[in-house]
């Protein structure tokens, strides 16, 4: 993998993973803040997606990595250009992005098994657990509503801890 693009999804794991902290402990001030927040998050890491899929060309990274940037991309523009949406845009924009997310790292984790990497166990497990929170996100939106600060948190982190692991991981395989 090329440095500059490790760099891009090192930055972007890091950024997820504050993000995530922050949500937790500042509740308050992260539901006023949310849409925005989630915007540029969102749009940031869409395109830092897009870039390493187009820069890392001779890798053949998966379409998937392709997808998962445009939709990251397009749900932080809605989240920017809606910021009044109120938390029943906000659940259900953030709940398919966790479920989407769960996907890419669920089939990226097979991927990479196939490519014979040693941590893809890891990265499956960060996908499962995206797949579930995004179900529940989706289909419980009151019990979302309440909970969503944390769910949030917990899943900026373990989507930021998977990005970092996969730009090692990845770093590391012919």
């Amino acid at each position: 993998m090329k440095t500059f693009t490790k760099i891009l999804i090192v930055l972007a794991g890091i950024a997820m993973i504050i993000m995530g902290f922050w949500v937790m402990f500042n509740p308050v001030a992260s539901l006023l803040t949310l849409n925005v927040v989630i915007g540029l998050l969102l749009l940031i890491s869409g395109i830092f997606h897009i870039i390493s899929y187009f820069t890392e060309s001779e890798r053949h990274l998966s379409g998937w990595v392709l997808a998962d940037g445009i939709l990251s991309t397009l749900l932080g523009i809605l989240m920017l250009a809606n910021q009044f949406a109120g938390a029943a845009s906000l659940i259900l924009v953030f709940a398919m992005w966790v479920l989407f997310a769960g996907i890419v790292r669920t089939i990226g984790a097979f991927t990479l098994k196939q490519a014979g990497g040693s941590s893809w166990g890891f990265v499956l497990f960060i996908g499962i657990v995206g797949i579930i929170l995004g179900f529940i996100a989706l289909f419980n939106p009151v019990v979302s509503a309440l909970g969503i600060v944390l769910l949030m948190g917990f899943f900026f982190i373990l989507e930021g801890i998977g990005a970092i692991a996969t730009a090692f991981v990845t770093g590391r395989s012919k």
